[in-house]
């Protein structure tokens, strides 16, 4: 029998007792999650980025030692390939960078306990526990689905097509097994090299082996047989126009003349290719269009009347990112209520349709506490931003959408075709849930034949942002199997095939070493019939996972309360 250690843990035959056994792996970890994501995208290293903090989170026998080096590691890794959001909020980079390693001692105590106690082999318990916590990570405080393991293989096409099945979180299941079963090899390596017997058993490890390969290799079938799929076709055709100006909260910004200029030459340069829609950025400059706020505001009216004659004049539909405005004088909430906002303009100068962004993004959109009995709290809050600093009475927050709205049109270059199509806006497309609800939202058909993506990533400068929030984008593609066009302010704007395929950029590169990023971009849009079952069924896997996660976690506890009570 193999010897006991503290409360029931029995010993690997390999331990780490001092702080510099840990420091090696964690620098590895650490080193390894730098260049996983993009713009590096090293992904074949995501297989094994996590295996040297696994390594020492099961063998190093005192618990609060590997809570803290995990949270060195986690905060470390985050901050890292996090830099850009110091652009635009320090404290909120700093925040953001401390709550999302919080997640790797919550990952580390139930794989230490699955590990040294059940004796479960990496290979299948990590898969389940860190896929759930990506999860939470990605819903709680209405979540931060970025620095997937999933958004490493973003160019690996293959790979990422179990996506219109479980998500991405199907693809960083996959990859935290490998990680899982690399750690159970080195273990048994390093065991071997001890006097104390091993206790993981080894049909367990050769079991957790077999199930990461043939995980793996299903995942490459599957994926080569999806993409021989002859299902995609040509859709309309769409101009995206990407400005190049970087965004500040110092203060208004006094270059919308100038944006707005800039913006319509664009457009008339992309008219001479005969687009069936041209889809500009969100918020290519500041202006309200909806009826009954354009009016009040000189550039909103001369903007919304640019927009309606070239969409009559040219024939086309005009997609672009704008505010609302609406007055409420008897709202006892407020006055008058503000929407980041997706206008639709149309050939026939009807009135345009308009789609209000649902899911705001925490302080950068809204201050949270706006009502009810923490109003105090929303009060003190909204004293450090931007437009509502000491002695303001501005309510900094907007208001979000009420539904997920879908429009039609028709494209004059295919004897006026009928599409479908909705419109994220900016961080939407980072949502999982978001795409999912145009597309389908659980119903038996599918809603929308693509989705235009217009976002505004001037915030943060030029950097690695902007080929991140690419890489994201790109598995809501291909779990929803629809093709997207994103129009971004400093980019990247691109088109995505439903394979996950990214083409027709702007610009050849994510990240160009020119002065001036702005351009456009013509192509046609891809349109898929598959209705997958991520549309179907959502995150029923990732649930799972995360429910997996909670057991383990209860039976860490159990486990725990007996081994005290019988010492």
């Amino acid at each position: 029998m193999p010897a006991k250690t503290h409360l029931g843990v029995a010993h690997l035959g390999f331990s780490i007792e001092r702080h510099v056994g840990i420091w090696p792996w964690a620098v590895a970890s650490i080193l390894l999650q730098s260049v996983i994501f993009a713009p590096i995208s090293l992904w074949p290293i995501a297989f094994v980025c996590l295996t040297p903090w696994l390594i020492f989170a099961v063998t190093t026998t005192q618990a609060p030692r590997v809570y803290f080096y995990s949270s060195v590691v986690g905060l470390a890794a985050f901050v890292i390939n996090m830099r850009w959001l110091y652009e635009a909020t320090g404290w909120g980079y700093l925040l953001l960078s401390m709550y999302q390693a919080a997640f790797f001692p919550l990952v580390a105590c139930p794989v230490r306990h699955a590990v040294r106690r059940r004796r479960w082999p990496l290979a299948v318990v990590f898969p389940l526990i860190w896929t759930g916590s990506e999860l939470i990570r990605a819903v709680a405080f209405t979540g931060f689905p970025w620095f997937f393991l999933a958004h490493s293989f973003h160019k690996t096409l293959t790979l990422i097509q179990i996506s219109d099945l479980v998500g991405a979180y199907g693809v960083s299941f996959v990859a935290a097994a490998a990680n899982g079963a690399l750690a159970d090899l080195v273990l048994v390596g390093l065991a071997r090299r001890r006097v104390e017997p091993f206790v993981l058993p080894r049909l367990g490890i050769r079991f957790g082996r077999v199930f990461a390969g043939a995980l793996l290799l299903a995942t490459i079938v599957y994926g080569q047989v999806q993409l021989r799929r002859d299902t995609v076709t040509e859709g309309p055709k769409v101009a995206i126009i990407q400005g190049d100006y970087f965004i500040s909260v110092d203060g208004p910004d006094a270059k919308d003349l100038e944006k707005m200029r800039a913006h319509l030459a664009m457009m008339d340069a992309a008219a001479d290719q005969k687009p069936d829609l041209v889809l500009l950025p969100e918020t290519p400059w500041i202006m309200y269009l909806n009826a009954e706020a354009r009016d009040f505001f000189p550039l909103s009216r001369d903007s919304f009347r640019r927009f309606q004659k070239y969409a009559t004049s040219e024939n086309v539909y005009v997609v672009t990112g704008s505010a609302s405005l609406e007055q409420t004088p008897d709202d006892l909430l407020a006055k008058e209520r503000r929407y980041n906002s997706a206008t639709v303009f149309r050939p026939d100068a009807s009135e345009p349709g308009r789609y209000d962004k649902v899911h705001l993004v925490p302080f950068g959109e809204e201050v949270p506490f706006r009502f009810g009995r923490l109003r105090p709290v929303y009060l003190w809050l909204n004293s450090f931003m931007p437009f509502g600093g000491p002695g303001s009475a501005a309510e900094y927050s907007l208001f979000a959408g009420r539904e997920f709205r879908t429009f039609s049109m028709t494209a004059k270059s295919q004897a006026n075709q009928t599409y479908r199509f909705g419109t994220p806006i900016c961080y939407e497309d980072v949502m999982p849930y978001v795409s999912r609800e145009f597309v389908g939202g659980g119903s038996n058909e599918k809603r929308v034949d693509f989705l235009l993506n217009i976002s505004n990533d001037g915030w943060y400068g030029r950097g690695a942002q902007q080929p991140q929030h690419l890489a994201v984008c790109v598995f809501r593609a291909v779990e929803n199997r629809v093709g997207i066009a994103r129009a971004v302010t400093t980019g990247v704007s691109a088109f995505i095939d439903p394979t996950g395929k990214v083409r027709d950029r702007v610009l050849p590169d994510s990240l160009p070493n020119t002065p001036d990023q702005s351009g456009f971009s013509v192509a046609r849009i891809a349109v898929d019939s598959r209705y997958s079952l991520y549309s179907r069924f959502g995150d029923w896997f990732a649930w799972g996972c995360a429910a997996a996660w909670l057991l383990i976690y209860v039976d860490y506890w159990i486990a725990r309360a007996r081994a005290l009570a019988e010492e």
